[in-house]
């Protein structure tokens, strides 16, 4: 009975049948069948920066604030921020698999505020120890031993001394200290930056390896 009914009852000739995928097909909106749409692809065409500026933020700003209080770990917030900030980034937005360049760009972001936080912090910190602590004189006669001895040790004959004692000076004079307290802060925000974005960078790749398939056995 199921081998008749592929043919014509009355011709006897062959019967063609058709089965709807319904995994290839999908009804549309005027009711005609339209090809069901592909998976999306993981990687992201471009950086969300409205998330990734509010997480970058709140990030950056105890990072920064644990930076000038807790110098000796430096390292540790800035680049552990910097993977921090790709970590929330990918869970904010769900399905996105970042770019190493893409997170070098985040770094960069947050490399900016977190050098912005720590210097805003490094200045309060001296402000309180020279006007509310009153530790002014010990900040610098400390200052003044460091560069004499710096000095001393460039210096090898008459003429260089002369020429260190000037200098001395000069960079002893408030504005050569203000000078000096710029660069150091130039310097260490330049720092900050390097470490975020290579941290940023680090993250990236790090989730993106995880994110791969497993191959299986």
């Amino acid at each position: 009975m199921a081998r008749d009914a592929a043919f014509c009852a009355g011709c006897g000739a062959p019967q063609l049948r058709y089965t709807a995928q319904e995994t290839d097909f999908l009804p549309g909106a005027n009711g005609e069948a339209s090809p069901a749409p592909q998976a999306q692809s993981m990687e992201c065409s471009g950086v969300h920066w409205k998330p990734a500026i509010r997480i970058a933020l709140w990030v950056s700003l105890g990072a920064g604030i644990l930076s000038s209080v807790l110098a000796a770990a430096s390292l540790l917030w800035i680049v552990g921020g910097a993977i921090l900030v790709i970590a929330l980034y990918r869970r904010s937005v769900p399905g996105v698999m970042l770019q190493p360049s893409q997170g070098a760009r985040i770094g960069l972001l947050t490399g900016t505020l977190t050098a912005a936080a720590a210097m805003a912090g490094n200045t309060l910190l001296l402000v309180i120890q020279r006007f509310a602590l009153h530790q002014g004189n010990l900040l610098d006669s400390t200052l003044n031993s460091t560069m004499q001895q710096a000095m001393a040790r460039a210096a090898t004959g008459a003429e260089a001394q002369a020429q260190t004692a000037s200098t001395i000076s000069f960079l002893l004079s408030p504005e050569g200290r203000a000078g000096m307290v710029l660069m150091g802060m130039g310097f260490i925000a330049a720092v900050i930056l390097l470490l975020s974005v290579l941290g940023s960078v680090l993250g990236t790749r790090m989730y993106r390896s995880r994110s791969k398939p497993q191959p299986t056995a």
